[in-house]
């Protein structure tokens, strides 16, 4: 981040973001995480978080900083990334379905043979009925 577009308070360097604020319109306020999942991870929140009374519950992970060439902005960079995520989870729901196609046709086809065969054995039966009929007489 750089300073430019941010302000820090010197009393707790403390990081605001006028320019992003909570979902109560004020400035969100930059932490970095402390915990052992996420150490070092820059997230904003609302600046009422800590304290008591009502609180707007706005809270976000920042995206790590990335050279100007390569990303315009951390919005640009998560939404592709969302969107390549997104079609990998289609394109293997779509391969998921293709399977499960195939496998109906599969049996629909052995369905069909069963049915086919049974037919012939009934045509024959038939025949063979017609046969023994006519010549009896």
């Amino acid at each position: 981040m750089s300073s430019s577009s941010s302000s820090i308070s010197s009393k707790r360097n403390v990081e605001f973001q006028p320019e992003n604020p909570c979902y109560c319109g004020l400035p969100s306020r930059v932490r970095t995480s402390r915990t052992k999942d996420n150490p070092g991870k820059k997230f904003r929140l609302c600046p009422n978080s800590m304290n008591e009374g009502p609180k707007c519950k706005f809270w976000e992970w920042l995206e790590p900083e990335t050279p100007e060439n390569e990303v315009n902005s951390g919005k640009d960079k998560k939404e592709p990334c969302n969107l390549t995520l997104k079609v990998s989870i289609l394109e293997n729901e779509i391969s998921i379905c293709k399977m499960k196609m195939e496998q109906e046709n599969l049996v629909v086809r052995q369905e069909f043979e069963k049915l086919k065969w049974k037919l012939f054995t009934h045509k024959v039966v038939m025949i063979v009925l017609f046969l023994l009929f006519v010549f009896k007489k």
